[in-house]
């Protein structure tokens, strides 16, 4: 299988069939004789496909819903190869109509003539013609509209730009020490002797930042528990929730585990810890974590975090909301989140964020702390539950530096958009 014909099995699965990008990545990572090539053309495509729809609408007589799965993507493929890429050579279009001719024969010539036309006449095809701002941003960003609309709506116009471009730049990859078995000045010079480009974070003091971060995972270092693979404002929730040797701490949305685990090395092994998710499937994947760091006292648990579990009534002395959420923060690093969401999918998790947050409450020990997170932006998933939980009779905002709440900006931060806040249990 060449290299266009793996960008297309992986968008096809990531598009059509609800796939992860980086998970599908890595799955066919050995099929690939360029994965440098790869990955850019499906995170290309994926972080510009409404852009490239656009143009292809443009040329295309037959309306894109008509048009078959696969065929779409390998034109999507081309017009991302021809005007991010500047791939002119018609070597490309000649490879992917062969590559048509396999998936749907009878498009081949359909495909032939688009691509051969926008080569042609790229420069005026490509032009957006919209006299509605946010539509044009939408567009050029390729987030959809309404989502841009929404976080216009609760930004403003400069912050929308720079949120938008920063989500189709290379995001800043970082890692956690587990100072367990290291520390941050060890771990640095190992992996810059191994070649990798290491600075110190700017918001964790357990943070290093990779430039090059291709084969970290494969490195003896990750194999051997030295670190983890975690965003900066990800690390910050657990060193605000700053729970203490001797403890009780549950987890209650714990997938996929790296906020557990910090808490596990934070409390240097010495905290009683539950982590508990819905989804019994990714707790084999919380404990291989678990144990290639070298923790201990985390029990694994499964149930419905917005059901009642009467045993865990006023038990622990700091829980963690990190709620499911819509995501926004993270589709830097997760572009296909960006076409599967929508302000009603924002609202129906709204409000089961509140329902976890009614039970994570009873499990509060009188004294005891409760931190609220999410990976998004936007006030229905961050300050309006913030205010929820400002009129429960029994919390208190608890400041985190003289502030109500934290929340990172990627393009200010250069880390994932993350919403943090700390409650006291009367």
């Amino acid at each position: 299988m060449n290299d266009l014909a793996l960008s297309l099995k992986i968008l096809n699965n990531v598009i059509n069939k609800e796939a992860k990008s980086n998970e599908e990545i890595n799955k066919f990572a050995h099929d690939a004789n360029n994965l440098g090539f790869v990955t850019r053309v499906v995170y290309g495509v994926l972080e510009n496909k409404i852009y490239l729809d656009y143009m292809i609408r443009k040329l295309s007589s037959v309306r894109l819903k008509k048009i078959h799965d696969e065929v779409l993507i390998i034109l999507e493929i081309g017009f991302y190869n021809i005007h991010f890429l500047n791939t002119k050579d018609y070597a490309i279009v000649n490879e992917l109509v062969d590559l048509t001719k396999k998936v749907n024969f009878k498009s081949a010539g359909f495909v032939n003539g688009i691509l051969r036309n926008f080569i042609r006449d790229e420069d005026e095809i490509a032009k957006i013609k919209e006299s509605d701002d946010i539509k044009s941003l939408s567009i050029r960003y390729s987030l959809p509209e309404e989502i841009t609309r929404y976080i216009y709506d609760n930004y403003g116009m400069d912050y929308t730009k720079n949120f938008l471009r920063y989500i189709n730049t290379e995001p800043v990859l970082t890692i956690r020490v587990n100072n367990l078995k290291t520390n941050r000045k060890a771990l640095k010079d190992l992996l810059e002797a191994r070649g990798y480009d290491i600075s110190e974070g700017t918001i964790s003091e357990n943070a290093l930042r990779v430039a090059n971060p291709a084969g970290l995972a494969a490195t003896t270092e990750f194999k051997n528990g030295l670190f983890t693979i975690q965003q900066e404002s990800s690390m910050k929730t657990i060193e605000v929730l700053d729970p203490k040797a001797g403890t009780k701490v549950l987890d209650l949305c714990a997938a996929p585990g790296t906020k557990t685990s910090y808490i596990g090395e934070y409390t240097n092994n010495e905290a009683a810890i539950i982590a508990n998710d819905i989804i019994k499937e990714k707790l084999p994947l919380i404990s291989e974590n678990i144990n290639r760091l070298g923790l201990t006292n985390i029990e694994l648990t499964s149930f419905d975090a917005n059901e009642f579990v009467s045993a865990y009534e006023n038990a622990f002395d700091y829980v963690i909301v990190d709620a499911p959420c819509s995501g926004l923060g993270v589709m830097g690093r997760k572009p296909e989140i960006r076409y599967n969401r929508s302000i009603e999918d924002i609202r129906t998790l709204a409000s089961l964020q509140r329902d976890i947050l009614d039970q994570a409450i009873k499990y509060v020990k009188q004294g005891g702390i409760l931190v609220y997170s999410t990976c998004t932006i936007g006030n229905l998933e961050n300050q309006a539950n913030l205010a929820y939980l400002k009129d429960k009779a029994d919390l208190e905002i608890d400041m985190i530096d003289g502030k109500e709440y934290i929340e990172y900006a990627n393009f200010l931060d250069e880390t994932d958009g993350f919403f943090i806040s700390r409650f006291k249990k009367k």
